[in-house]
Order: C-alpha cells, then sequence, then structure tokens
C-alpha cells in the first residue's frame, strides 16, 4: 500500500506543526510526500509527474494549514491544473476510482471558533465540503479528517511552541494510525474514531 502526501505549506522551514508533522512521518515505507511550494515555487506544476504519482498511489493525503478558511493557493493550483478531465473525471477519466483521499489540516484557531453557532458562523465540516466534493466527484473515497485546532505561533509574543510541537507529534501519530489503519484495511473506508471533525 502506497501512501502520497501532498504537502502545501508556504514557509515550511519555519513552521512548527507542519514541519513537525511532516518529519515525523517522512521516511516511514511507502510514504511519499511531494512538497508542492519547494517543487514549484513560480506555480509551474508539471502535471504529468503529479499524475503519475497518484496514480502510483493508493491513499492520497493532503497535509496543510487551513488558509483563510480554505486550502493554501499552490494546493488550489495544484488541484485546477492536475485534476483534469480524462483523468480525474469525465468518460475516461478513472484514475483515481476507489482511491483514497485523507485531508491532515492544521488550524490556527481554537476548535471553538470552528463549530457552528460560533462568532464564524461554520464548522470545519463546512470549510472541508469542496474538497469532498471533489473527492467524491472523482471517486475517491473520502476519508475522516485529521484536525488539529489552536497551532498558531507568533515568535517573540507566543510562548506556546512546546505544546504546539506536542500537538503537532500527537496529529502525526494520529496520522500513521490512520495509514498503518488502511494498510490493513486494505483500502477499505475506515473509522476516524475521533480525530476528525
Amino acid at each position: 500500500m502506497k501512501t502520497l502526501v501532498v504537502l502545501a505549506h508556504s514557509d515550511l522551514e519555519r513552521s512548527i506543526a507542519n514541519k513537525s508533522i511532516i518529519d515525523d512521518i517522512k521516511g516511514e515505507i511507502d510514504i511519499t510526500v511531494r512538497d508542492l511550494y519547494s517543487l514549484y515555487p513560480e506555480f509551474n506544476i508539471d502535471v504529468e509527474v503529479e499524475q503519475q504519482a497518484l496514480i502510483q498511489a493508493d491513499l492520497i493525503i493532503f497535509q496543510y494549514p487551513l488558509h483563510w478558511y480554505s486550502i493554501p493557493g499552490i494546493l488550489k493550483e495544484w488541484l485546477d491544473k492536475v485534476m483534469i478531465y480524462g483523468f480525474a473525471y469525465g468518460s475516461t477519466g478513472n484514475k483515481l476510482r476507489g482511491k483514497s483521499l485523507l485531508v491532515s489540516t492544521t488550524v490556527g484557531g481554537e476548535s471553538g471558533s470552528y463549530q457552528l453557532g460560533a462568532s464564524n458562523g461554520d464548522s470545519m465540516t463546512t470549510f472541508l465540503s469542496p474538497l469532498k466534493q471533489s473527492a467524491d466527484f472523482c471517486g475517491l473515497v473520502w476519508q475522516e479528517p485529521i484536525v488539529s485546532f489552536d497551532m498558531v505561533f507568533v515568535p517573540g509574543v507566543d510562548g506556546r511552541q512546546g505544546e504546539i510541537q506536542q500537538r503537532a507529534k500527537d496529529h502525526a501519530v494520529q496520522l500513521l494510525s490512520r495509514i498503518d489503519n488502511y494498510s490493513i484495511a486494505d483500502g477499505r473506508e475506515l473509522s476516524g474514531g475521533n480525530e476528525g471533525v
């Protein structure tokens, strides 16, 4: 079982949460990480290379920090360029059918800020619904997302770096557990437990 992690973080070297998550899962057997901002700093996506990476994967993971209640810009560009007619959808676009998609994201705010009735009036399920709809449209099997809240750190202002690093390590453990469980389940949809939204 091969896992592809599509990583979208605009400044991974200064990241605490996403860098820690990626560092903790890198090197695991059959996990390939594609760092989109590092590979394509000018957003010139190599469509053929990205499509081949998807074809070779059984489980696809989108790893990113939530930006303005959405995905980072490069991940949207990647979706627009890579998930095209004839590849991801359409009469001959069946290359992703039956593969699974797992969203793994970090969120700056506390979980209460992302629940129905909160000041922003929405929930994480709503924020992630475009990705779920896209997965469904392409025949991908949607897995329960892994979301970690309260992950923002401002150097020189915030003294919680250790707390955030620990939450990131916990997130990585959940992610590796889900990958392992996915392997055991042989690609069937997994029970997400309480890791998701």
